[in-house]
C-alpha cells in the first residue's frame, strides 16, 4: 500500500490518503491510536518508549558515547562521599550504570558487594573490557523494565541512580516501584526537570515519597568540590531516600 496518493486531484488525493491513514489507525496529524506519529514520537512530543529504548541500545548514541564516560572521577568520588556511612558489606545496585565506572570506583574504595542494570550492551562490552574488578559482579543487560522485575524483593541495601530517572519513560512508572520493592533505600542523582524527546522532567522526591519512602537529605552536587570540572553536574540534587518502617 502506498504511503502518499499521486496523480489524482489534489482533493481527491487528500480524502484518499485519509482513507489509508484511517486504515492504519493514524489520524489527520500523522498520529496513530496509541498517540505515536510515524516518527515514533507522540503527541506530547516525547519518544515512544521502543524508539527510546532502540536510541540507548545505539554503539554510540548522540552526546551518550559510553568510550566518553570511562576517565571521568569526579562524579564517583561524590557518589562515596554521599554513602560514605553505609558498611562495606552493603548490597548496592545502579540502575543504568553505562560503562561501571560508579561500580568500579565503589569496588576499589571497599564497596565490594554491587551489582548493575544497562541497556546498552556495548557499554556492557566495555564495562568488561576496562574494569577487572567487576568480573565478579551482576551485570544485568536489558532495561530497568525488564530487569528490575525479575529482582526479589530487599535484594539491595541500596539502590542509586545517576541522571537516569530523566529517561524513564513515562510511561514506565512500575520502575519507580520494583525500584522501592528491591531496595531498603534510594540514593537517587539527578537533574531538575530537564525536559526533551528523551528526557521527562520527574519529580524525583515525589515519586519516592509518595512510594512510602521518607526524604533523608537533598544535597546539591554543587556543593562536592571533585565535581568542579564536570558542569553538567552542577545542576544535579543527590536525593536520599529510606523506608519509614
Amino acid at each position: 500500500m502506498p504511503d502518499s496518493i499521486t496523480g489524482f486531484p489534489r482533493r481527491v488525493a487528500r480524502r484518499l490518503t485519509r482513507r489509508l491513514q484511517k486504515a492504519r489507525g493514524i489520524d489527520d496529524r500523522g498520529i496513530d491510536e496509541r498517540g505515536i506519529d510515524d516518527r515514533g514520537i507522540d503527541d506530547r512530543g516525547i519518544d515512544d518508549i521502543d524508539t527510546l529504548h532502540e536510541f540507548w541500545r545505539q554503539p554510540e548514541p548522540e552526546q551518550n558515547v559510553p568510550r566518553t564516560y570511562v576517565s571521568w572521577t569526579g562524579r564517583s568520588e561524590a557518589l562515596l562521599k554521599l554513602i560514605s556511612d553505609l558498611p562495606p558489606e552493603t548490597r548496592i545496585l545502579e540502575v543504568g550504570c553505562n560503562v561501571g565506572r560508579n561500580l568500579a570506583y565503589l569496588v576499589d574504595h571497599g564497596y565490594p558487594n554491587v551489582e548493575g542494570i544497562e541497556i546498552s550492551p556495548h557499554a556492557v562490552e566495555l564495562l568488561r573490557q576496562t574494569y577487572p574488578q567487576l568480573v565478579d559482579s551482576n551485570i544485568h543487560l536489558g532495561s530497568a523494565e525488564e530487569v528490575l522485575p525479575g529482582l526479589a524483593d530487599d535484594s539491595f541495601d541500596l539502590v542509586f541512580t545517576m541522571a537516569v530517572i530523566e529517561h524513564i519513560h513515562p510511561s514506565s512508572t512500575a520502575v519507580f516501584d520494583h525500584m522501592v520493592r528491591v531496595g531498603k533505600s534510594i540514593l537517587s542523582i539527578e537533574p531538575p526537570g530537564r525536559t526533551s524527546h528523551r528526557q521527562y522532567p520527574h519529580d524525583v522526591p515525589e515519586i519516592f515519597q509518595s512510594r512510602g519512602l521518607r526524604l533523608v537529605s537533598s544535597t546539591p552536587m554543587s556543593t562536592f568540590p571533585e565535581t568542579a570540572n564536570d558542569g553538567g553536574l552542577s545542576i544535579f540534587s543527590a536525593y536520599r531516600f529510606e523506608r519509614t518502617g
